[in-house]
């Protein structure tokens, strides 16, 4: 079964963003301002997309001054208290998060090993190291 935001989803998103989003039929908009440093964010969550005739899912979109970012196939998400929230698409063998913070922060991981994340970090390349101990946070947890 896809994963599907429902209203108490976007209740708690709100709370972690400090602000209600603009509301569509299937989707909701948040349109976001850092004060402190002007940076601007967008986050847009989309239910009942059809990715292949058959099947439906959802998706969350972020654009940044530095870019646009999409994840397709949302298996769920989790506030990463106290400011973040985590969107997951987890595969059987892969994990991708987009992460979003009330500062108008946005990481981005994507096809990242399930198995990398219960390795010990000595025994991890420097270049892969910041992914694993970011997401084996949530790891446990899905």
């Amino acid at each position: 079964m896809a994963f599907s935001f429902i209203e108490q989803d976007i209740e708690t998103i709100s709370s972690i963003l400090g602000q209600k989003p603009e509301a569509f039929e299937n989707s909701w908009t948040w349109n976001l301002r850092n004060d402190a440093s002007d940076k601007p964010m967008i986050i847009n969550l989309y239910n009942s997309i059809n990715f292949d005739g058959d099947k439906e899912g959802s998706i969350v979109s972020v654009q940044t001054r530095h870019g646009y970012y999409e994840l397709h196939n949302l298996t769920g998400f989790l506030v990463f208290e106290p400011d973040e929230i985590i969107f997951i698409c987890s595969k059987k063998k892969t994990l991708s998060c987009l992460i979003v913070g009330k500062g108008n922060t946005c990481s981005f991981y994507a096809n990242i090993h399930k198995k990398m994340l219960h390795r010990d970090p000595s025994e991890l390349d420097p270049a892969v190291l910041l992914a694993s101990m970011q997401l084996s946070l949530i790891e446990n947890k899905l």
